[in-house]
């Protein structure tokens, strides 16, 4: 109990629950004015009004909101997929270049730009995963000189047919709440020629020492820490003692993960660490030049998730550890009872939900946005199962083939297998409560207790369960 209290302290002080409502904030501040389909003249649009007001606020240095300070010179660039991706360099308007390509402006959006060069990451679009590099350019720190660039690039077509995605990168900082928002905007174009809107938010605390709670938080880490050495004691004398019959055991294989998984995560927070450092000191040294902070966030986000399965491990230790409780112990005895018959059902489950995902992306993926594709439809139908469902939708579409569908699914899914599964596992619960053999771990705690409750001149009787 001791380690899972000091874990979880160290899981949520690298979390803070402002960044949900920065991250928010951002998002809804450049998403105005966008809609499902926009052709390249409503991307442009998008970008002087939008865009540009939202970046350069009333407050030389800040967004629109004046708390949150831009970061990063904001860089607009549009790359293309790996196979086909145009890497060479040209003049205005896509003209071919005249003399030694390296007396190229390389700051010039005509010109190619490695991933190295722009200080990016790959970046997984809606479609398709995207290379760091790209065309390129800075819009600038100033309202004015940014929309003469866009100006520029319209006249001179920098956006046309060959486009396959357009990135809107820059980072802002709100010293109230004490993170760094590193934001990518996305619009990436479909077979038919329109682009889609697409943002990327990622929150992080990168001034760590700031905050009366940091020197508790860095003592819960140090604790937690000693706590993982002594686990790798212990491991260490059963690897000993058992040698390969170690790897045998699955709470041994979890405990192994548990401190695998921890010095992983110290490892990548050392990493996000330094990166942060980093980019903060390009940012400080060159302020007129795009400072990408990308890397820092893919990091934290591998942080984040190291730490969350290492509270999902622990979770899962803790109930193994708390077989030692009769009821508990009686709950783990039902489902491994019952284990033959539910999996038989889960086969039956999988198939059922399956046809209803496949029938309803047929009947309305080329037309409702829930259902568009396989996995998105797969989405829907769980949401039905948990009641979060827009039934409007549907039954506007096609009243008679969507009240059949909704109310089969409900039947069949809903009615009828989950309750037989329920019902499969009240069985084996009731045949366990007949048969059930306290083990031997039960048998020592029931007279840990009785021997502390005489200890102390309590009178304690041996539970029953029933």
């Amino acid at each position: 109990m001791g380690f899972m209290w000091v874990l979880l302290l160290v899981a949520y002080g690298q979390r803070d629950p402002n960044a949900y409502f920065l991250s928010r904030h951002v998002r809804q501040s450049f998403s105005k004015g966008i809609s499902s389909s926009m052709s390249i003249q409503e991307v442009f649009n998008w970008a002087n009004t939008t865009l540009l007001s939202n970046l350069y606020g009333e407050y030389p240095g800040f967004i629109t909101d004046g708390n949150s300070k831009l970061v990063s010179v904001p860089d607009y660039h549009a790359s293309y997929s790996w196979e086909a991706e145009d890497l060479s360099s040209y003049g205005p308007g896509w003209s071919l270049p005249v003399g030694d390509n390296t007396s190229l402006n390389h700051h010039s959006p005509w010109v190619y730009r490695s991933q190295s060069e722009l200080r990016a990451f790959p970046i997984w679009g809606s479609m398709m995963l995207y290379r760091g590099g790209g065309f390129a350019i800075d819009l600038g720190p100033d309202l004015q000189k940014s929309r003469r660039i866009l100006r520029y690039l319209y006249d001179n077509t920098w956006l046309d047919v060959y486009t396959q995605a357009i990135f809107v990168e820059f980072t802002v900082y709100n010293a109230n709440v004490n993170l760094f928002c590193i934001v990518t905007l996305m619009l990436e174009t479909t077979a038919i020629g329109a682009f889609q809107f697409r943002s990327e938010l990622h929150s992080v605390r990168l001034y760590q020492s700031t905050g009366g709670l940091h020197i508790f938080v860095m003592a819960s880490e140090i604790v937690y820490f000693l706590f993982i050495i002594y686990y790798m004691l212990v491991q260490g004398k059963l690897m000993r003692s058992q040698k390969w019959a170690y790897f045998k055991g699955k709470w041994n294989l979890l405990e192994l993960a548990i401190i695998v998984l921890s010095w992983s995560a110290l490892s990548v927070f050392i990493k996000r660490t330094l990166l942060g450092k980093r980019d903060i000191s390009f940012y400080q040294n060159n302020k007129h030049q795009f400072a990408s902070f990308h890397e820092t966030a893919q990091a934290d986000a591998v942080l984040g998730y190291l730490i969350a399965f290492l509270v999902l491990l622990a979770t899962v230790k803790l109930w193994h550890l708390l077989r030692l409780n009769p009821k508990l112990h009686m709950i783990t005895a039902t489902l491994q009872r019952a284990w033959t018959d539910i999996s038989g059902f889960l086969v039956v489950m999988t198939i059922m939900f399956l046809a209803y995902s496949i029938a309803s992306n047929l009947m309305y993926g080329w037309k409702l946005y829930s259902y568009r594709t396989l996995l998105d439809a797969a989405q829907t139908i769980v949401s039905l199962q948990l009641g979060i469902f827009n039934y409007e939708e549907v039954l506007n579409y096609n009243p008679v083939l969507g009240a059949f569908l909704i109310g089969s699914c409900i039947v069949f899914m809903t009615f009828v297998v989950l309750n037989l599964f329920i019902s499969v596992i009240l069985v084996a619960f009731s045949q366990e409560q007949i048969h059930h053999k306290p083990s031997e771990e039960e048998e020592i705690v029931d007279l840990m207790l009785m021997k502390l409750c005489n200890l102390f001149g309590v009178k304690c009787q041996k539970q029953v369960v029933s």
